[in-house]
């Protein structure tokens, strides 16, 4: 009788539990649809699939998206200048500049619903951000321009390749500053020594390997203004299939850097149940399967349809991807690079 009595007790509060797990559930979705809508910063409809995520949340949510364009440096500057009057809800920020999002405690608290799948070194320990993707630095070579490929970082040091390498600013641009810490991994380097890194940028540029006065994007590869462009490999593949080009993604055999991208909700959000439906959407298995589709890495181990991962690279292109070991020293690493260039860059 006591056996059944406890029995009884306990799969009543089961089931009390789950009444109450459900009503918040609904509750809260409830109050997203009354929000109506989201803002995001950095999460333009043609960055990894964006743009089919968000449609696919306001079909089935009702909740309308507005983007405005922008880097993780600008981020930061309009969240500050937006604490009184806040505009955005949720942002897509390089993990470069993570560190001074929690340093301005600018993020709000949330675990999504997907946030016991996701590994520690995907996440922040206190809720403020998780990364949903990441993407490893890598060349994007126009083969009908380069017929000898470049396959390490040295390579494309080599005189052949004069005046036909892009890039950006490694002061200003998350992937260049990830490709120095890259080019430092390749030649005995590390986070906590970035020196090689900033010695082989000098070399590319003091070569006249580096292409100067051309800005990386869309346009200027299909101009063939950019023979190879150091990017971000989903990019690569975007930049690919948007121009139609003969463009080959190659990840350097001597190694290269995964970067993460963090996803967060605003502390000052206008609208933060709609955001935090946009956020366990983006981290639950549709959503990293659609990332996927737009070549990004997710984050969570799911099983992905052999229709997607036949599109990407066998995962052996990708053994000796180096991540961010933490981030006070990947921090760290990126304030070497940017201060390192800066005297470089005046000389």
């Amino acid at each position: 009788m006591m056996r059944d009595g406890l029995l009884a007790t306990i799969f009543g509060v089961g089931i009390v539990c789950l009444s109450i797990s459900t009503a918040s559930a609904d509750d809260s979705l409830a109050a997203a649809k009354a929000e109506g809508q989201y803002v995001s910063y950095g999460m333009s409809d043609d960055w990894v699939n964006f743009g089919k995520i968000f449609e696919t949340i306001e079909t089935r949510y009702g909740l309308k998206h507005t983007d405005t364009d922008m880097t993780s440096a600008e981020e930061i500057t309009h969240l500050m200048a937006e604490k009184d009057a806040p505009v955005m809800d949720i942002a897509d920020i390089g993990y470069d500049f993570a560190g001074k999002l929690l340093e301005n405690d600018l993020a709000a608290t949330y675990k999504n619903a997907s946030w016991d799948s996701i590994k520690p070194q995907f996440k922040d320990s206190d809720g403020r951000w998780a990364s949903s993707y990441w993407g490893a630095i890598s060349f994007l070579v126009n083969t009908d321009k380069v017929t000898n490929l470049p396959q390490t970082w040295n390579d494309l040091l080599k005189p052949e390749y004069k005046d036909m390498v892009c890039s950006r600013d490694p002061r200003i641009s998350t992937y260049a500053t990830a490709a120095v810490l890259a080019a430092a991994y390749a030649n005995g380097g590390s986070e906590d020594n970035v020196q090689p890194g900033l010695d082989w940028f000098t070399k590319l540029r003091d070569t006249g390997n580096l292409r100067q006065g051309v800005v990386l994007n869309v346009a200027s590869v299909q101009k063939g203004e950019c023979p190879i462009s150091i990017v971000y490999d989903f990019d690569g593949f975007a930049k690919r299939d948007s121009t139609g080009l003969p463009l080959q993604v190659i990840i350097p055999t001597d190694g290269t850097v995964g970067m993460l991208f963090a996803q967060y909700i605003s502390k000052a959000a206008p609208h933060p149940n709609a955001a935090k439906v946009a956020i366990d959407f983006l981290f639950s298995d549709e959503g990293q399967t659609m990332l996927a589709e737009g070549y990004a890495h997710p984050t969570r181990d799911i099983a992905l349809p052999e229709s997607v991962k036949s599109k990407m690279l066998p995962d052996s292109a990708y053994a000796n991807v180096h991540f961010p070991s933490a981030l006070p020293t990947f921090s760290a690493a990126v304030k070497s690079i940017v201060d390192g260039w800066d005297k470089v860059a005046i000389k």
